[in-house]
């Protein structure tokens, strides 16, 4: 008895899953699909993804483009410039079109990008050390006409040669080229939408970066070796600006404080060892100064900082004054009577209008050289009172030059300063 009941078990186990498969495929079997499923299906059933959907061949597919912009970074040291954006095409597709009214007035759809044919659009000018694939991976939206509207987000990555003349306020000027690696113009023509080809509404700014305009141009792409085919890009222009508040405080502004440094020193007495001290620690300054800014200043460009070449020129003033100080300091320590010449260019300088240019006074009481009387030695007077007359010659001739040099060096820092100290437009 108890072999029957468990052969009826097995039985029942084995037989109502069946039931149960066989009463859902009856209720499948029984399901009509709704007219869109079947618009999909008929409008895909013999449909071929690698021809060009047109039915001659001599027509060409106009695709339109536009970008809407999202985000952009651009990486001055490798010279790469990477676009985020959402980018609308649009063309018509002869075999993707129906009636409505055949399928329940539906007039739109929408298709798997892979599933349908889809421009190829390249970047030109990528950067080949990202792999950029120009096929797209999107769902696409099909009228009843034929037209079709894929909006895929794209990242595009290319070189941006960097022009660091006015750095750190430089102003970049990076081009895309946009076109087709297999298909000549007669056969895929990319062009623009004719209102608002770029679009900026929801864009953000890159670090470091501001975006200040951005052109699109098409370039017809007519050679004189193919005179029967055509290859039109699409050119794009983004004109950026770097942020450059925190590259100005560490840059601009000490190369100003140096220069102060080394005019300051200029009118200092050379007497002691302070004039020479300072211009020796405004030299060493320029020098650590290039040694800091070589870490932020990118290494690949096509031109020169023009910083860089106030700082060489600075290097070299601030030399000179070093070696003027040196020559001044051996001036007032001469004992020997001044030659005829340099006395005749103190008494012209003291007796015109040039006075009024020599502003630093070296005493000369306090040469080294020249000892002052004291109540012993009355008799040697008149050595003495030589002795500060020769030493007065030598240092009323130093304080001419001096003068002179300061306002040489002033007037060439101030040149120096127009034309290699990059400012903020």
């Amino acid at each position: 008895m108890a072999l029957y009941r468990a052969i009826f078990v097995l039985t029942l186990v084995a037989y109502v899953p069946r039931a149960i498969i066989a009463d859902c495929s009856d209720e499948r079997e029984d399901q009509v699909p709704h007219q869109e499923a079947k618009l999909h299906t008929d409008l895909l059933h013999s449909y071929n993804t690698e021809y060009r959907p047109v039915k001659d061949h001599k027509t060409p597919v106009t695709v339109k483009i536009r970008f809407a912009l999202k985000y952009i970074s651009f990486d001055s040291l490798e010279e790469t410039f990477n676009v985020h954006s959402w980018v609308a095409m649009t063309w018509k597709d002869e075999y993707l079109n129906w009636d409505p009214s055949c399928y329940g007035n539906i007039k739109e759809l929408q298709v798997e990008s892979q599933s349908i044919w889809t421009p190829r659009m390249a970047l030109f000018n990528a950067d080949a050390s990202v792999y950029q694939s120009d096929a797209i991976y999107t769902t696409c939206l099909v009228e009843s006409d034929g037209s079709v509207t894929c909006v895929p987000h794209l990242t595009h990555s290319g070189i941006c040669r960097t022009s660091l003349r006015s750095w750190p306020y430089d102003v970049q000027n990076c081009t895309f080229y946009f076109g087709s690696w297999m298909h000549t113009g007669e056969q895929v023509n990319f062009t623009f939408y004719k209102t608002r080809p770029i679009v900026m509404d929801d864009y953000q700014d890159g670090p470091g970066w501001k975006l200040l305009n951005v052109t699109n141009e098409r370039l017809p792409g007519g050679y004189s070796c193919c005179p029967n085919s055509s290859y039109p890009m699409l050119k794009y222009t983004f004109m950026l600006k770097r942020e450059a508040g925190g590259p100005a405080a560490i840059i601009v502004i000490p190369c100003i404080v140096i220069v102060l440094l080394t005019l300051i020193s200029l009118i200092l007495d050379v007497k002691d060892c302070t004039r020479l001290f300072l211009l020796c620690f405004s030299l060493f300054s320029h020098f650590t100064f290039l040694t800091e800014i070589g870490y932020d200043i990118p290494k690949h460009s096509s031109d020169t900082p023009i910083i860089l070449l106030f700082v060489r020129d600075s290097i070299l003033i601030t030399l000179s004054a070093i070696l003027l100080t040196l020559f001044l300091m051996s001036l007032r320590k001469r004992i020997v009577p001044a030659p005829r010449w340099l006395v005749s260019i103190n008494r012209i300088i003291s007796s015109g209008p040039g006075k009024y240019v020599v502003f630093t006074e070296f005493d000369p009481s306090e040469s080294t050289d020249v000892k002052v009387l004291t109540d012993d030695n009355v008799g040697g007077s008149s050595g003495t009172d030589e002795k500060l007359r020769i030493t007065a010659d030598w240092i009323h001739f130093a304080n001419i030059l001096n003068s002179f040099v300061f306002i040489i060096v002033s007037i060439v820092y101030f040149i120096l300063i127009c034309v290699y100290i990059p400012y903020d437009d």
